[in-house]
């Protein structure tokens, strides 16, 4: 009786767990299920509910198995575990670290993601990450060491995939068995896909790529909301008794001059989609009527630019002029940003109270910081700009174009020199001796940058400084109104953004060695795996559950909730800072395979960020903010470049015997970009000592001569042979995917 009783309670148990999965599978019947844990063990399935469900199947590798990893965005404190910098007196006098799972660490210890990876896939962690680098400097001295004493490391994609040709990395492709969630993103996200695949004679894979949030805006424009109200809005005429006069008068209209321009664009509710006409004809240009004014001190410079929106949009604004800029209703465009430039810049003492601010500012005095000043030249129309590899990016007809060919990219970077010259762009900014974004902000001297929204908008609440007034507001607004060759004929006046999220350039891998230690391959690949299964891309983002407190809502779905104590963490020790905090003590944002979910940066970012974030996020939402993203277009303008294409090993060789085309338009640190020449001295302008041939003592007098000489084979850069081995690589994907669907 006793033996019919267990095996009535098993069967019930079985059928109990049979039931689980179908619930949790979506009605997906899998064929096997674990009898223990209630478990998906079915090894081909696809459906990402079941993927990673059972906990204690067979590891298919001895517990415990050690993995040496090299992980780090950059330094040791950056890496997997703790360093002595990172900890704090304790009670008992011992050095560590508390934080939100209420453990101490110490000084060597995993942080706490990465300790919860070992417990999860009973693995043991070296980390042999030792010595300060950035990704690529850190992996060429793995490279360089025959990639001795590492199993998984990091790199960026070009350097991974160069060595995986020649059997130094592991094909994940190989693999696909032991990488099912990893496996079902890549099928369910063919650009993705494309730009991962290295060879399409065998498909191969080197890299599990890292997103930073994936298929929405990267970049914004951010400006100081409150210094556009004080300048723009209400009844009154502006007054300042100390308004300087603007000095140099060079920059030139963009826009029209006359007849109409209408746009799509918010309601000032931003709840509706409507028309918003600027009117040429009623207002003029407000260049022209600035740069022909009689007196051009702040204090008419500002009456010029309030007359002009209210006649330009026939009193759309009233006296919310600043929503021009700031608005849901936004419907700036690059002449009106300099119009208002001219007003900031010439009213500093009614603004800050001293007789310096910053127009348009780069957050550092770093080659990577600065291109973001390459990045606001998109307010001309131009593309390749903020592109996902290079300076690459398709027309509407499909072919991918090199904007460094085009003459209209230097013409706007000649535009953006105009603007460097009238004392509107921060002078002499790459040789700027202080650390620009705090003085940018604790100090009320910056108006405005191109940058990440989290980390910029977060004095308006962290890390303020003594100078900082209480309304304070710097904040994201809506992308600028500007001309895009979209395949339309004539144009489309619209807005546009480039810069958008998706794969980016640094990924994570395996050494190759590693087949020869079965136990080692299979803990290596259950670990590229698991952060792409839904368990695992939590405990990336966000950390592990005890970091978390239920859900919170973002962009209509629920999300992990950061828990109280992890949120004080984060203000206390990253200052604020989500990136900071999320490397230094979290253990995540370290440039390894997965998504990131941005709802952690989001509950990260300050109050007045969030309200810019929102207007920019409803202008993407309701279609009047256009932009590329990961699908494959009927019009490929609006798809984004993949990171890496497929090019064969010779065409590697060729590509690198045009190193003058990389090393010109660099955006690495300690390299060289000669966009900051064009942007600083113009065209024709002198070269920094930093210049790399065929670049002379001086840049090239016309954008014609620039194309030329980027394009040329033979007396320039090769640039055109660069262009064409492209398309044959995009070609040849394509190709690739198209019998993959079949």
């Amino acid at each position: 009786m006793k033996k019919t009783k267990i095996m009535l309670a098993l069967v019930l148990a079985i059928m109990m767990v049979t039931a689980v999965v179908l619930t949790a599978c979506d009605q997906h019947i899998c064929e096997s299920v674990c009898p223990e844990c209630g478990g998906c063990t079915d090894a081909t399935c696809t459906e990402t509910a079941c993927l990673a469900k059972c906990t204690c199947q067979e590891l298919g590798y001895t517990e415990g198995t050690e993995l040496k990893v090299s992980i780090a965005h950059d330094k040791l404190e950056n890496s997997i575990t703790f360093v002595d910098g990172l900890m704090e007196d304790q009670p008992d006098g011992s050095k560590g670290i508390k934080l939100a799972d209420g453990k101490v660490y110490r000084t060597g210890d995993l942080k706490p993601v990465w300790a919860e990876l070992e417990k999860r896939l009973k693995v043991t962690f070296n980390n042999v990450y030792t010595k300060d680098g950035n990704v690529s400097n850190t992996y060429k001295a793995w490279q360089t060491a025959g990639f001795e004493g590492v199993d998984v490391l990091l790199g960026n994609a070009s350097q991974i995939v160069e060595d995986g040709k020649v059997g130094e990395i592991l094909n994940l492709a190989e693999y696909w068995d032991k990488l099912p969630n990893l496996k079902a993103f890549l099928d369910a996200n063919p650009l993705v896909q494309l730009s991962v695949i290295s060879d399409t004679e065998t498909g191969a894979v080197y890299y599990a790529p890292y997103f930073d949030g994936y298929n929405d805006i990267e970049r914004y424009f951010l400006m100081r909301k409150d210094w556009v109200e004080k300048l723009l809005d209400g009844k009154t005429a502006f007054a300042n008794e100390q308004a300087t006069t603007l000095s140099n008068i060079e920059y030139a209209p963009y826009m029209p001059t006359s007849g109409k321009v209408v746009v799509d664009g918010l309601s000032a509710d931003g709840k509706n989609v409507i028309e918003i006409t600027k009117d040429y004809d009623a207002a003029g240009n407000i260049i022209e009527t600035q740069n022909d004014l009689a007196t051009k001190d702040g204090v008419a410079l500002v009456a010029a630019l309030r007359d002009y929106i209210d006649k330009a949009y026939g009193g759309f604004y009233g006296e919310k002029r600043s929503d021009l800029f700031c608005g849901y209703n936004a419907a700036w465009d690059a002449d009106e940003l300099v119009a208002l430039l001219r007003c900031v810049m010439t009213n500093s003492y009614a603004l800050n109270g001293t007789g310096t601010i910053y127009g348009i500012f780069p957050r550092e005095t770093r080659l990577d910081r600065e291109s973001n000043l390459l990045s606001m030249a998109n307010m001309f129309g131009i593309r390749g700009v903020s592109s996902n590899q290079d300076y690459l990016y398709f027309d509407s007809e499909g072919k991918l174009q090199d904007a460094r060919q085009d003459e209209e990219f230097y013409d706007a970077l000649d535009k953006m020199n105009t603007i460097y010259n009238e004392g509107l762009i921060m002078q002499d900014f790459h040789t700027y001796s202080g650390t620009i974004y705090k003085d940018m902000y604790q100090k009320n001297l910056g108006f405005m940058c191109f940058d990440y929204c989290q980390t910029q908008t977060l004095y308006n609440d962290y890390d303020r400084g003594d100078l900082q007034p209480e309304d304070f507001n710097f904040t994201a607004i809506m992308n600028p109104v500007a001309l895009w060759q979209d395949g339309t004929p004539g144009g489309k006046w619209m807005r546009f953004v480039e810069s958008w999220r998706g794969v980016k350039t640094q990924g994570w891998c395996i050494n190759a060695d590693i087949v020869s230690d079965p136990d080692k391959l299979a803990a290596a690949l259950a670990l590229v795996d698991y952060p792409w299964s839904k368990e695992g891309s939590v405990l990336m983002t966000y950390g592990p559950d005890s970091f978390i407190d239920g859900t919170t809502e973002y962009k209509g779905e629920q999300i992990p909730k950061m828990s109280e104590q992890n949120l004080a963490d984060f203000a206390r020790l990253g200052k604020g800072n989500f990136t900071n905090y999320a490397r230094k003590y979290l253990g995540t944002t370290l440039g390894i395979g997965f998504v990131k979910d941005q709802g952690f940066e989001y509950q990260c970012t300050s109050e007045h960020g969030r309200e810019g974030s929102l207007i920019v996020g409803q202008g993407i939402a309701k279609g009047v903010i256009k932009h590329i993203g990961p699908e494959l277009n009927e019009n490929m303008f609006y798809t984004q470049v993949p990171t890496t294409l497929p090019t064969t090993a010779q065409e590697d060789d060729i590509i690198s015997g045009l190193a003058a085309l990389s090393d010109n338009f660099s955006k690495s640190n300690k390299e060289y970009g000669c966009y900051i020449d064009i942007i600083t001295n113009g065209l024709g302008g002198a070269t920094s000592s930093a210049k790399v041939a065929p670049l002379g003592d001086n840049l090239p007098e016309t954008a014609a001569k620039f194309a030329e000489l980027v394009s040329n084979k033979e007396t320039g850069m090769g640039g055109e042979t660069y262009e064409l081995i492209l398309n044959q690589a995009w070609q040849k994907a394509l190709e690739y995917y198209n019998n993959l669907s079949k």
